[in-house]
């Protein structure tokens, strides 16, 4: 591809991730007027995120591998447009099975469009701009947080949670013609079988590197998704000031992308546990200034800073033990990160919902807590694995000489 069509190219792929991130992220701000809507309770509304993200976490993998014989661009575009339908249809949900059933299908949707895309700029791209497409396209969701979920919590607040679906997926229309027009077509297809590409899983330091953004990311959304109920009932923040102060937090979660891209230079191990321990001091803080405003909304923000430190770092260590282990699964590898990601959301989501459920939303830092603390024993064993695995190169490479 010219540059200038490489350029188009990031262009609709970043804007298409935001789609994305919106379509997942937007339910977070309209938990109350869902929950209210439908019938439910609140806690029961917080399902509605936890599923997207187990569904999406249980169903990429598969999807991935089961269309791995469809050409590439065929696959991105047609799920896109499907997530783009469905996302829609959530609109005329009239009972929480139904909404329920169809959030599960549009999660499937987006990890599928967003695995295959990461996986074609690594194909399309020249060598000099690869890194930097793949970053636009994974910040894609950043700006979801800072754009696309406060927007759509105040268009949902003033005209209906309906119409903030509507809107995601009518202005989602924009980046798949983009998409259509610039994407060169793909004959690349995926040989391997599912067995080939679940292999990766034998490899015991990817099992253990997969739970570090598990619950590095449900630390964050334990907290996160009822961050809304949280800033109401608990912070004593007016509805009218909600869209602003989720706007602000997406705004810090851009200050995590940078902070993430320097926590993945270098050794990245010793840096996530300092960023663990940051995180779980953070929560800590938070736990006990609830009651104070001002500075309980200071901690939230600190919160957003560190949201996504791992991503950038865990994702490069991830496609790092993977191409190690089995090179032929490249496009199994891309769902990893956003797999264990949305596993993580799952995961937090669902303990927030018993925790909201069963002592209140006060207490939900305190699990945050515990869940940064997981993530740092993870981290330090991954540390001393890999310092193991040096070690037994060092020595191998010495005795051959």
């Amino acid at each position: 591809m010219t540059r200038t069509r490489e350029t188009l190219f990031i262009i609709a792929f970043t804007f298409a991730a935001f789609v994305l991130g919106t379509t997942e992220y937007v339910i977070v701000g309209l938990l109350k007027d869902i929950s209210v809507s439908l019938s439910i309770s609140l806690a029961a509304a917080g399902v509605l995120v936890s599923s997207f993200a187990i569904a999406y976490a249980v169903g990429t993998p598969f999807a991935v591998t089961l269309l791995g014989r469809i050409p590439r661009h065929v696959t991105i575009l047609g799920a896109y447009a499907a997530v783009l339908v469905f996302n829609y249809l959530t609109v005329f949900a009239a009972s929480y099975p139904v909404m329920l059933c169809i959030r599960i299908i549009t999660a499937m949707l987006c990890g599928l469009t967003l695995s295959l895309a990461i996986a074609a700029t690594s194909e399309h791209m020249s060598p000099s701009r690869r890194a930097g497409a793949v970053a636009w396209i994974i910040g894609g969701f950043s700006i979801a947080n800072v754009l696309g979920v406060p927007v759509g919590t105040q268009i949902g607040q003033m005209a209906g949670w309906e119409t903030a679906f509507t809107v995601t997926s009518l202005v989602g229309i924009i980046p798949l013609v983009l998409m259509f027009a610039v994407m060169p077509k793909s004959n690349t297809i995926s040989v391997s079988s599912m067995k080939d590409q679940f292999a990766l899983f034998k490899n015991k330091r990817i099992r253990l590197a997969f739970f570090i953004p598990v619950l590095g990311v449900g630390s964050v959304f334990i907290v996160y998704t009822y961050i809304t109920p949280l800033l109401e009932n608990v912070m004593g923040i007016s509805q009218q000031w909600i869209s602003t102060v989720l706007l602000a937090y997406g705004v810090f979660t851009i200050l995590s992308n940078w902070l993430g891209a320097k926590v993945a230079q270098g050794n990245s191990r010793v840096k996530l546990k300092v960023i663990f321990i940051i995180q779980a001091t953070i929560m800590v803080i938070l736990a006990l200034t609830l009651s104070l405003t001002w500075i309980a909304l200071i901690t939230l923000m600190l919160v957003a800073c560190f949201s996504f430190a791992l991503s950038t770092a865990v994702q490069l260590y991830l496609i790092d033990l993977a191409d190690e282990s089995s090179p032929g699964s490249k496009d199994f590898a891309s769902t990893l990160m956003p797999v264990a990601s949305n596993l993580g959301i799952a995961i937090g989501s669902l303990l927030g919902s018993v925790v909201v459920d069963r002592i209140g939303l006060q207490y939900l830092p305190w699990a945050a807590v515990a869940f940064a603390i997981g993530a740092f024993a993870v981290t330090s064993r991954c540390h001393q694995l890999d310092q193991e695995q040096l070690d037994l190169t060092l020595l191998a490479s010495a005795k051959a000489s």
